[in-house]
Parts: C-alpha cells; sequence; structure tokens
C-alpha cells in the first residue's frame, strides 16, 4: 500500500545532498536499485526499484521519507516515477519481445508499424479504451499486440487470459468480452510467462510499448495518438 505524505519545506540550496545520504544508515532495506536521484526542495529524492518495484525516497543525511511528495496540490514525485517507468520498461523490451501475443492488424497496416497493447481482461480502463485504440490503429495503420497481463487482484481475469490463448480467440472477442472457457497448460504457461516477465516492470494495464521504445503508461489516448502520428 502506499503511503502519502504532504512535505511542506522551503527551498534550501544544499550543495551535494544526495552524495551525503546513505540510506542503510536510517532503515533496513533489501537490496536495490537506484533508478533516479535529485534534489527536490533541499532533500534528496531517490526512486530505488526492489525487486521490479519503483519506490520514492526524500532523505538527507539525518533522515528518509518514504512515500509520495506533494506541493501546492501538484504531485512532485509521479510525474518523475512515470519517465522512471518508461525508461525501465524501453530497458526491457527485448523481454517482451519474447512474450506471446494476439493481434489486431487492419488492411493498410504499414511495414514495421505496431505496438504492444499490455492488458488485463477486467482492467477497467482497459475496457473503455480498447476500441478507441482499435480505431486509431485503424487511422494510423498500426499493428496491436496484445499480451496479457491479468492483475493479482481481479480474480477471473487470470483464467480469461489462458482460455483465450487456449481457443485462439481474436481482438473482435476481446471488443465482445467473449474469452471462452478452456484451461490448457500450453496456456497456463504462456500467461504465467507474461507474468514472471512483465511484473518485475509493469506496474499497471494499459501500457503501450512501441518498438522504438516510445511508452505510454495508463489510458492515455492523447499520448498514444501523438506517438501513432
Amino acid at each position: 500500500m502506499k503511503r502519502f505524505f504532504s512535505v511542506l519545506l522551503p527551498f534550501v540550496a544544499l550543495a551535494g545532498i544526495c552524495e551525503e545520504v546513505k540510506l542503510s544508515d536510517h532503515a533496513p532495506i533489501p537490496p536495490y536499485k537506484v533508478e533516479s536521484k535529485r534534489e527536490v526542495f533541499g532533500l534528496c529524492e531517490m526512486i530505488i526499484n526492489i525487486n521490479g518495484q519503483l519506490v520514492p525516497v526524500y532523505a538527507s543525511k539525518d533522515f528518509i521519507i518514504s512515500g509520495e511528495m506533494f506541493s501546492y496540490r501538484r504531485q512532485i514525485t509521479q510525474s518523475q516515477l512515470e519517465r522512471i517507468k518508461e525508461k525501465v520498461i524501453k530497458e526491457n523490451l527485448s523481454k517482451i519481445e519474447t512474450l506471446r501475443y494476439f493481434s489486431y492488424k487492419p488492411e493498410n497496416v504499414k511495414e514495421g508499424r505496431y505496438f504492444y497493447f499490455i492488458s488485463d481482461p477486467d482492467c477497467p480502463f482497459c475496457q473503455r479504451v480498447k476500441g478507441k485504440v482499435k480505431e486509431l490503429a485503424d487511422r494510423y495503420g498500426y499493428e496491436v499486440r496484445i499480451i496479457w497481463y491479468p492483475l493479482p487482484f481481479h480474480r477471473e481475469a487470470k483464467p480469461k487470459a489462458v482460455a483465450h490463448y487456449c481457443e485462439n480467440r481474436t481482438y473482435e472477442d476481446y471488443l465482445k468480452d467473449e474469452y471462452g472457457q478452456k484451461q490448457c497448460e500450453e496456456g497456463k504457461k504462456e500467461v504465467e510467462k507474461n507474468l514472471r516477465v512483465l511484473r518485475t516492470f509493469v506496474r499497471g494495464t494499459p501500457t503501450f510499448v512501441f518498438p522504438n521504445g516510445e511508452v505510454v503508461v495508463g489510458a492515455n489516448l492523447r499520448k498514444l495518438e501523438e506517438v501513432m502520428r
């Protein structure tokens, strides 16, 4: 569960504050990778990666605070988190390309134009945009490659994804919420592989990934269209 902190501090120019921070001095932290580090309002903001989970912390040499920062109704942390998510996904593009997908391919598709649509059968945001994604693919000539990533809190999503793979269902079936019923070993293995690979760097659905490394996180159709133009 995320913890949110409202941090209201006057800006103080502290040279090299991030060089003074040692997280291990203040809390027992599992092995981690620092994805980004910058000074914000006199503190060192660090986005650390712990087993695929991005955790923001704000620290000085005397303390650390875990959570997101807000200032005058602005989400200071969120924009940086989105940039880091995109960076991590770009670094793992080759892994995404090994996963099973089913696709929608319009007649006017242009060679080399495709993107991955990482989706959950029961994701409400995916449901909201899946029809519009098809319209954009038709308009701009893109193949849509859908990879199932059923989230753990959607209990029926995983068997739906398995059945869709087992019965070789299509994008049209997805639009009509027709996933089938069959549960086969091959489908289970494919979905498990998706979960195993994606959980280390994909934090939610929908996520759209282009072969040039462009990433759109969330149901941001405006940004998706900008990338497709």
